[in-house]
């Protein structure tokens, strides 16, 4: 029985850990480490060249609506570059997007479609900005975001800096899970900003030195990306937490869940290019990483391995009797959860229970399909709550996307 108490413990602690001992930990540490933003104290001229990089793949519905977001940056327009990149889009997105040639909006059309990498690692070398900022379509970001980005990069070590996703209340099921969970890692990354350099990057806000953008292989760009500019190149990945990228929520569940799946497959992925900075004699992030993210996708399997040991423990002690009844418990309250869900009904008290285990129902079937090879790796887009109008930095009234 040993063996089955220290499976347990493990599990357990693997859990603890991840979910509350590491986010608490850093935060509490980061505490100490406060600093004073960063002012804007820059004429114009000084202000770094910016490119706004806008892929889109058949986004008519969105691209009107992110174009103007874009045209509404506070930024010196002899500084910006604002560049519509198609990959291989058979809508009107393209037809849309030139219709704002005249406000100086540019549009690079590929007839083919290559998928989101690959077109990364066709533009970004040619555009003309000293910083890229790469923002999906349906993100909606404050007008000040440029101004708050470009402070960072005054100091010469800071390679990215990315911002918080902040989910818009809509009557989608995803609505309140993913705010929940965006908000949660909001605060993970401010700790590790605040102590140096956060982990990985926002793909709806990602400003990188272009000098330091990586050629990318067929991976997740937006994890990745951040993780190459901190790890190989030396560089810090601040996070900026005024720079909010609203965004409507999935659409349904089901679309959270393959967002969820294709996120988790591209993280293994990920791994694989990225193995030295887990190494504890040569990377200085290797224990974040590992508490972070690593072990985040360990949780699944360690969830079933608790409830399994605690049900052959339960007869040797009333404790392991009782942990296995208080998981239980737990499992029963997601499945409410998940029942009043279905209804449109939402009590917290059954709904973060069940939005856990959907998340981690996501990353068990992202390593199956990762372990089968299933996955695609051409851009998907996740269909999204489309709002009918966006008010002073505010959206009301959402209808679906068919």
């Amino acid at each position: 029985m040993i063996v089955v108490q220290i499976l347990f413990w493990s599990a357990v602690l693997l859990i603890l850990h991840t979910y509350v001992g590491y986010p608490v930990g850093i935060y509490v540490k980061s505490k100490g480490q406060e600093k004073q933003e960063p002012r804007d104290g820059l004429c114009d001229s000084e202000h770094p060249t910016i490119t706004v990089l806008i892929p889109a793949y058949n986004e008519e519905r969105w691209i009107a609506r992110k174009i103007q977001n874009a045209l509404a940056f506070d930024y010196p327009v002899h500084r910006l570059q604002i560049l519509v990149a198609s990959d291989g889009c058979t809508d009107q997105t393209v037809a849309i997007a030139e219709q704002y040639a005249e406000r100086g909006v540019e549009v690079l059309h590929n007839p083919h479609r290559g998928g989101k990498t690959a077109l990364l690692n066709r533009v970004v070398p040619t555009v003309s900005g000293e910083i890229v900022l790469v923002t999906d379509v349906a993100a909606q970001l404050p007008p000040e975001t440029l101004r708050l980005l470009a402070l960072h990069f005054q100091d010469s070590t800071v390679g990215c800096v990315t911002g918080p996703r902040e989910c818009l209340p809509t009557d989608s099921a995803a609505s309140e899970g993913e705010g929940l969970y965006w908000r949660y890692e909001a605060w993970i990354k401010r700790s590790e900003s605040r102590l140096g350099t956060c982990l990985g990057a926002n793909g709806q806000v990602m400003a990188v030195r272009k000098s330091l953008f990586p050629h990318l292989p067929d991976i997740n760009d937006d994890f990745y990306i951040g993780m190459k500019v901190l790890v190989f190149d030396r560089a810090k990945v601040l996070f900026e937490p005024r720079a909010k990228a609203l965004i409507p929520a999935a659409a349904n569940l089901g679309r959270e869940l393959e967002r969820k799946i294709r996120t988790n497959v591209c993280f293994l992925r990920d791994m694989s290019y990225l193995m030295p900075a887990l190494n504890p004699w040569r990377s200085p992030i290797w224990w974040r990483l590992l508490s972070h993210h690593v072990m985040r996708r360990l949780v699944p399997f360690a969830m079933v391995t608790a409830c399994i040991t605690s049900l052959l423990l339960g007869q040797h002690g009333n404790f392991y009797r009782a942990a296995f009844l208080i998981q239980v418990a737990f499992y029963v309250g997601a499945i409410f959860g998940f029942l009043l869900e279905r209804r449109h009904l939402r009590l917290r008290i059954f709904y973060v229970p069940f939005y856990f285990c959907f998340a981690n129902v996501a990353v068990l079937q992202a390593w199956i399909r990762w372990a089968r090879g299933k996955q695609q790796y051409a851009w998907q887009r996740t269909e999204r709550i489309l709002p009918r109008v966006y008010v002073a930095g505010s959206e009301h009234k959402s209808s679906k996307v068919v």
